[in-house]
């Protein structure tokens, strides 16, 4: 008897210690994604200018989807540049503004091109915005 018991305990060890389906962590914590879209674009071109001055421009930020987008942080790469985002969640249908201030006081001659990247509840975290214009110096000979 002690024999025949052994296979039988045997097997209901190994069936009791396997695990339950595997349930992806992403799809067990998952939140819905907010939607985000620039109705007046993601570029924007100051052109050529000739006298030193901050330069600045609001990009418009519309919420189309039905979960409120939470930007999170606007950041940029470089001193000259600032932006700050919406406060509050933008709830559905809803707009805001992106306030971009560029600083060029300073820089050479030329063209020049920025990014600013907004992080928020949206499918891949970020979406990039994109200033840009040309400075040059009419006060020299």
């Amino acid at each position: 008897m002690k024999l025949s018991l052994c296979p039988l305990m045997l097997l209901l060890f190994m069936a009791c210690s396997q695990k339950a389906p595997k349930v992806l962590e992403e799809q067990k914590n998952e939140e819905p994604l907010a939607e985000i879209e620039f109705p007046g674009g993601i570029d924007y071109d100051f052109g050529t200018y000739y006298e030193r001055v901050v330069k600045n421009h609001d990009f418009l930020v519309r919420n189309p989807g039905s979960v409120p987008l939470v930007i999170n942080q606007v950041e940029t790469a470089c001193g000259c540049t600032q932006a700050t985002g919406p406060e509050k969640p933008i709830l559905k249908g809803q707009t805001d503004t992106i306030h971009v201030s560029f600083d060029g006081n300073g820089f050479v001659e030329g063209f020049w091109a920025k990014h600013i990247r907004i992080h928020a509840n949206i499918e891949g975290g970020y979406k990039e915005l994109r200033i840009s214009g040309s400075y040059y110096d009419n006060t020299r000979n």
